[in-house]
């Protein structure tokens, strides 16, 4: 016996893609939720194997070098870590700094002499050891590249990875001339840069960028340190530590375009 077609079959059909367009919906939006908690325990696996002292191995996935290189300078900046004295007392971060230097997660050199006193060892490169290896740099660049100005200038023109001063942007390292000579002696993050120096943008240094660090009213002090023309996370310097403390350590700071002798920047294939 044939059915009569009565007209009401599209009916159910659109109820049906509705549905099924609510769960697709619903699929995707748990899948960005399920890569999002990825990324978060990728993450917190990855400064696990770090604090234990362990080699990294994990995926970056698709979580930005750059993001991942900042996120840790700064993790390392609040760990306020000021230069031990001279004498060696007080210690104050003596040890931290010896972790930065020696450990294997990180530079590696642990043929040195345990880090003691401020001039022990130039430390700048190795400040930079952390949130790069953090990152994934390849160990051999971390290791046997990153901690000399002399190396990474000479590895840099190898591997054509000199950019512009002018091109110059958050997660670069620049080398620096402090002393006034022309010559590199003195590694840095660039942390953000003051476009208005570069291409005529509205500029970095805002009052909400600044007093998110630094109480202007009770630490006018700190004004000589945030007027440059780029801002720096930098280890073996003197600058600003987060709670507006001038100090010699692991620091915050601005600097001149001026200072500026190379701007490197690594580029995927150095990533594991």
């Amino acid at each position: 016996m044939m059915t009569k077609h009565t007209g009401r079959i599209t009916g159910p059909l659109d109820r049906k893609a509705a549905i099924l367009e609510q769960s697709k919906e619903g699929l995707m939006a748990d899948c960005e939720r399920y890569k999002e908690q990825l990324r978060r325990m990728e993450r917190a696996l990855r400064l696990a194997e770090l604090d234990a002292g362990m080699s990294v191995a994990v995926e970056r996935g698709k979580m930005e070098m750059v993001e991942c290189i900042i996120e840790h300078s700064l993790r390392l900046w609040n760990e306020n870590i000021i230069e031990p004295h001279k004498s060696g007392k007080p210690a104050n971060s003596a040890d931290k700094i010896d972790w930065l230097i020696r450990t294997p997660a990180y530079a590696n050199w642990h043929w040195l002499e345990p880090y003691t006193h401020n001039g022990q060892t130039a430390w700048c490169g190795f400040a930079q050891a952390y949130a790069f290896r953090a990152a994934g740099l390849k160990a051999h660049i971390v290791e046997k590249v990153l901690p000399s100005c002399y190396r990474l200038k000479k590895w840099a023109k190898e591997n054509d990875r000199f950019v512009d001063v002018d091109e110059m942007r958050p997660g670069d390292i620049v080398l620096v001339d402090s002393n006034g000579d022309g010559k590199a002696n003195h590694i840095t993050l660039c942390w953000a840069v003051d476009d208005r120096k570069v291409d005529g943008g509205s500029g970095w240094w805002t009052d909400e960028f600044s007093s998110a660090y630094i109480d202007h009213e009770t630490q006018p002090g700190v004004r000589k340190y945030i007027h440059g023309d780029f801002l720096t996370l930098e280890g073996n310097a003197k600058g600003l530590l987060p709670d507006g403390r001038i100090v010699e350590g692991y620091v915050a700071r601005t600097r001149p375009l001026e200072q500026v002798t190379h701007v490197i920047r690594f580029q995927e294939a150095d990533y594991e």
